[in-house]
């Protein structure tokens, strides 16, 4: 992807295909010769090779998790290891706000046969709005009981039928029941658009839209070292601290319950606040961004942190046999650490004949359980089927608008990412150990290849001999490319090239790759890991088409996945390059000392990490990419796929100190965009980039180090060539 000229590169597709027609070329492919995989029988499942790794490093999670346990010996060795865990856990969600004036008010009461339903709206954070409705009992007498009951992943929040009838049926046998609207639901969208009507993300047509907003905003905060699940735990122990203010709660007598991802908040909540003393998780799972699952924190490891306190896990029969089957086996191990601990009577797993939700059979065996654990009357009356008809959605807002955004606006999630990103950069210095603290935070890796190169065709181009290659740069993980080999004789200065959108996407070859080798550079074009014939999406646009796509695409898993095992996209995707450079320097027809990496898009980012941390590459050039990620947290929008992300980079660096790490090699930024991939003026980038700007300064090349524009393919090719030309030779690294 490189900006403005992308369109250009786009407009030749239909000239190459009508060109391959005329010659008599068979279908498919427009440039079948730029393909490596297709027709090699091992490579047939190149798309899942990148999910497939990550499956089989989080099985390996899994597996640690499970000896650990399986290890516990004791009371004392349980206490240990949870001590250890929820240490993780806290870590995962992040440096927690302090706890400020909960402002709580209650907006209007609707009193009802039984029970009453008070509107009610508190601050989990300053001028960040929770709305709630609280069920009281109204035929009994407080303190009561108390059940915190967040919602799962429904549109409607709070008034979600299955949640009116919980909080119903729990209210009439005696319990407090408060059900709340986490972020992005219910009246707390968080991309609410008046016009719309609508959240601005949501393509409409589903109450799931709730998982974009979580995905999206998500994403941005785990780049400032938090995730979604921080603002939903957070939420939820703020409930509590409400809870626990009201007269009429016996704060000794709190239960948590909630269904799908109200489940997930469910362990979460009563893995982080002992003060949930009894939980019961239903259907329980959520998205990706709502789980803070780290390398030593498994869901297993999770639910084990609840243990003594009582812990019922219900299923579902409409729930997939085989996630189901799964929760069950997770079971057996939280079960051990009940055992051990001598509380194995305090938890139970069952399974209720039903659709995934909230429904009878599971209000039931919720307050049997709670009545057990509580001492409270087990009797469940009537079924939730008598129970009078639910509330319209309106009834029960807790604004005027039934929108926190329109009747009083306050804070959102993006506006604390914002906040919080900002604080970071004020406070970051790059340091000594600048160098070290971005490896650790990408997590790269070197190459370790555990086979040599391949090259499975040669094909005469003419000017230049194009080669197809497999190359490894770790166990499991094949990296296809194309070298484009001058045939005049001698060591030739070479590129690494790595775009966004493929190694061989038409306009790049006609326009960049090709030019380049007939200008008498070697270069290699790669498809790092998930990209290109690698990408399970392909062919992709670097921009994708709606937000659904953007968050729930496979980068977005990539992202996810490996943050669960410890590593980055980035990272893994940077050491790809870095086992192409080390090929390249081995080719007998390449000057090892003069050796580039050019990237397109994210494969920009990809060029920066490579560069900063090996010196073999003795120029860079990051054309269409992304200025920073500030940029991403500060804006209310962005249209960059989670793959260029990572956990807690905004801690430790921002793209222009990995940018200083390559002075004085040269450094070309070309069309550099912004957080929704608008090409921004070279000024702007260049007061983005100060820090680089001055590390090359001190060296004495400023020169070196340029931003720029260029209006079509040939200008961006000739600022490939002049780079490439004026590149210093370094020799070999040992």
């Amino acid at each position: 992807m490189i900006g403005p000229p992308l369109s250009l590169f786009r407009s030749c597709l239909i000239a190459l295909v009508a060109a391959a027609m005329a010659a008599g070329q068979p279908g498919g492919p427009a440039l079948p010769a730029w393909n490596v995989l297709y027709g090699v029988k091992e490579f047939a499942q190149a798309n899942s090779m990148f999910s497939s790794y990550l499956s089989r490093l989080r099985a390996e999670e899994d597996a640690r998790s499970s000896k650990r346990i399986a290890g516990l010996s004791s009371p004392e060795a349980v206490r240990r290891y949870q001590s250890e865990t929820r240490a993780r856990l806290l870590a995962a969600l992040g440096d927690p706000p302090p706890r400020t004036p909960l402002n709580a008010r209650i907006t209007g009461t609707l009193e009802r046969d039984g029970y009453a339903v008070e509107k009610l709206i508190f601050e989990s954070r300053p001028r960040y709005y929770v709305t709630a409705n609280v069920y009281v009992p109204r035929k009994r007498s407080g303190p009561f009981p108390a059940v915190l009951a967040p919602v799962g992943h429904w549109g409607a929040g709070k008034s979600f039928e299955e949640y009116q009838r919980l909080g119903i049926f729990l209210a009439r046998r005696g319990y407090l029941t408060l059900v709340y609207d986490v972020p992005g639901q219910g009246e707390r969208r968080q991309y609410y658009d008046p016009v719309l009507g609508r959240a601005l993300i949501d393509p409409g047509g589903s109450h799931w839209f709730v998982t974009l907003e979580h995905g999206y905003a998500g994403a941005q905060a785990i780049l400032t070292g938090g995730n979604y699940a921080s603002y939903l735990v957070w939420d939820g122990i703020r409930a509590i601290d409400y809870l626990s203010e009201r007269p009429d709660v016996d704060r000794n007598r709190i239960a948590c319950t909630g269904t799908s991802g109200g489940g997930l908040q469910t362990e979460l909540l009563s893995a982080a606040d002992e003060r949930i003393k009894v939980s019961i998780p239903v259907c329980y799972g959520g998205c990706n961004p709502d789980n803070p699952a780290r390398p030593g924190l498994t869901a297993t490891d999770i639910d084990a942190l609840i243990a003594p306190r009582p812990l019922l896990m219900i299923e579902a029969t409409g729930d997939p046999r085989p996630g189901v089957a799964a929760k069950q086996e997770r079971h057996r191990e939280v079960q051990r650490v009940y055992e051990v601990a001598g509380q194995g009577e305090k938890t139970r797993f069952i399974i209720v004949d039903g659709p995934h939700g909230y429904v009878p059979g599971m209000y039931e065996a919720a307050h049997s359980w709670l009545s057990r654990w509580f001492g409270t009357e087990a009797d469940n009356g009537p079924s939730p089927e008598s129970a009078p008809a639910v509330e319209p959605a309106a009834n029960l807002h807790a604004t005027t608008s039934g929108e926190v955004a329109m009747s009083l606006g306050g804070e959102t999630v993006p506006s604390l990412n914002r906040a919080h990103a900002a604080a970071l950069a004020a406070r970051r210095q790059p340091g000594d150990r600048l160098k070290e603290a971005i490896r650790a935070a990408i997590a790269l890796a070197d190459p370790r290849p555990d086979q040599p190169a391949r090259s499975l065709d040669r094909i005469d181009r003419g000017a230049y001999t194009l080669e197809k290659i497999v190359y490894y740069s770790e166990p499991g993980i094949f990296v296809p490319a194309v070298l484009l080999a001058p045939r005049t004789p001698g060591k030739h200065a070479a590129a690494v090239f790595v775009n966004e959108n493929g190694k061989a996407e038409p306009g790049l070859v006609a326009h960049c790759l090709e030019p380049l080798a007939r200008a008498g550079y070697a270069v290699l074009s790669i498809d790092p890991r998930g990209m290109g014939e690698t990408d399970p999406e392909a062919p992709r646009d670097s921009r994708p088409g709606d937000y659904k796509r953007l968050v729930h695409d496979a980068e977005s898993n990539f992202f996810h996945d490996a943050i669960r095992v410890g590593r980055t996209v980035p990272g893994m995707r940077a050491t790809d390059v870095l086992a192409g450079v080390g090929y390249l320097a081995g080719r007998p027809e390449v000057d090892a000392g003069r050796i580039a990496v050019i990237g397109h898009g994210m494969g920009g980012l990809l060029a920066l990490f490579a560069a900063a941390f090996d010196d073999r590459i003795r120029a860079v050039a990051a054309t269409g990419s992304l200025v920073s990620y500030g940029d991403i947290a500060a804006s209310e929008l962005y249209t960059h796929r989670f793959g260029a992300f990572g956990p807690g980079f905004l801690r430790t660096f921002d793209l222009p100190d990995v940018a200083s790490l390559i002075a004085p090699r040269p450094l070309l930024l070309l069309n550099t965009v912004d957080a929704r991939h608008r090409v921004m003026e070279p000024g702007a980038v260049e007061d983005a980039y100060r820090a680089a700007a001055a590390a090359f300064r001190g060296a004495g090349l400023a020169g070196r180090f340029v931003v720029a524009q260029a209006d079509s393919p040939a200008g961006m090719t000739r600022r490939y060539e002049a780079l490439l030309a004026a590149m210093p030779s370094g020799g070999a690294r040992p």
